[in-house]
């Protein structure tokens, strides 16, 4: 028979060790802000501080501190942290939570209460209650768990809300007893042993989430929360379905659907449904942690900031329903305050044709001045050339004219010599 530990590690792929899942780190993915949380509770520093490296799981303990704390959940749980808590949880009665060193025979019992996350506490209280036990805490030196366990408390009680919380979470501090009813009373090794083979395995199977791909792993505690709260709904009238509280980011008019709140989100909680006349702004509960990495990176103040919602469902919830504003040229969303109705990038298009326009238009007029010059220029060369030859033409009609003018006064001037030889030739005679 498959064992739970073989259906973790094969259907979930949880290894033995806590699995860092680098693209959902708000560390990576944020450039406004450092994110140490993991780095800071870890008791073995195996989580390098400055530029994020691959962490030292050599020295890791298996504690499950580190997944319990990230604000993002992108450190999976060891597979025997989720299969010890499968296991307890499975059980009848409200679920005891105490640490090792108090040795009070508690249904769960971790080296930390700080490993136990606000979801396990919340999922244990709808079921049948749980009870913490944090007397061995004011014996410990370790400061910052205890700092992590009130903060987790405090969550759970924002979650769950005062009147829940007090019907269904017992906190026993230092000095204060914890009378468990009858059927909750510890049983015998013999009797433990017969119920975690033979009914908590089977039982735990059922527990599991439905989740879509490995890379949810460490949301499975939100996930196995999700499917109780939707038990829990399932069993009531709709009026009647309880609401719990939770921090989702609030969306404002500013909003354009231009995507980048969705890219940013590091568990892809963000999805924007487009509609007739405007979109919805739709959130996947049980994804968001919250981590403000979404209000961080929106370019146009469309996220006011992360404020606390009462929801019926951890599933899917519409936060926001806005319209739509978009360009009058491209069809494309783009944000407000512009000029018109028409995005910069469609402007900064008209102006370049507006402007390649005016270059056309000079370069065609200098190529008509051109033209008109060169035309001028041929227009006064072919002038001149007529002008000349009319000079010439002038010209060889004056010599054509004096030309006889010449040859008669040549002759002329020949005859009075000829005549005055004939005169001499007579003198002579």
């Amino acid at each position: 028979m498959e064992t739970l530990k073989d259906y973790l590690e094969g259907a979930y792929r949880i290894r033995k060790i806590p699995t860092y899942i680098a693209d959902r780190c708000t560390e990576r993915k944020s450039t406004g802000h450092a994110c140490q949380v993991c780095a800071d509770i870890c008791p073995q520093n195996i989580y390098p501080t400055g530029k994020r490296k691959r962490p030292i799981w050599d020295q890791c303990l298996k504690c499950g501190i580190c997944s319990a704390s990230c604000p993002s959940r992108c450190i999976t749980v060891p597979s025997r942290k989720m299969e010890s808590f499968l296991m307890a949880a499975a059980r009848k009665g409200r679920l005891t939570i105490a640490c090792e060193n108090e040795g009070s025979g508690a249904k769960l019992s971790e080296s930390c209460i700080a490993a136990v996350s606000w979801e396990q506490l919340a999922y244990a209280a709808l079921r049948e209650g749980v009870v913490i036990s944090l007397r061995a805490c004011g014996e410990c030196s370790y400061e910052t768990c205890k700092e992590v366990i009130e903060q987790n408390l405090n969550e759970l009680r924002f979650f769950l809300g005062e009147e829940v919380y007090q019907e269904r979470v017992t906190v026993l501090r230092a000095g204060e007893e914890y009378e468990a009813p009858a059927e909750e009373e510890a049983m015998s090794r013999r009797e433990l042993f017969g119920f975690f083979s033979n009914l908590s395995v089977d039982t735990a199977f059922t527990m599991m989430p439905k989740i879509d791909n490995a890379r949810d792993n460490g949301l499975l505690f939100r996930a196995m929360l999700r499917d109780a709260v939707a038990q829990k709904a399932a069993d009531c009238e709709p009026a009647d379905r309880p609401k719990y509280a939770v921090r989702l980011p609030h969306f404002t008019q500013n909003c354009y659907n231009c995507g980048y709140c969705v890219s940013a989100c590091p568990n892809d909680a963000l999805k924007f449904v487009q509609g007739e006349n405007g979109f919805t702004v739709a959130v996947d509960v049980w994804k968001c942690t919250g981590c403000n990495l979404c209000k961080l990176r929106c370019r146009a103040d469309g996220i006011s900031g992360i404020v606390p919602m009462r929801v019926s469902t951890l599933g899917r919830v519409a936060v926001a329903k806005l319209p739509n504003h978009l360009c009058a040229v491209c069809g494309k969303p783009f944000p407000y305050g512009s000029d018109g109705d028409i995005c910069k990038s469609c402007q900064a298009k008209k102006r370049n044709e507006a402007f390649k326009k005016r270059r056309e238009e000079r370069k065609l007029k200098r190529a008509l001045e051109a033209e008109a010059a060169a035309l001028a220029v041929t227009q006064e060369q072919s002038l001149e050339a007529e002008e000349s030859e009319l000079e010439q033409q002038a010209m060889e009609a004056e010599e054509t004219v004096a030309e006889p003018q010449v040859v008669e006064a040549e002759k002329s001037a020949v005859k009075p010599q000829n005549a005055e030889t004939e005169l001499s030739s007579e003198d002579e005679e």
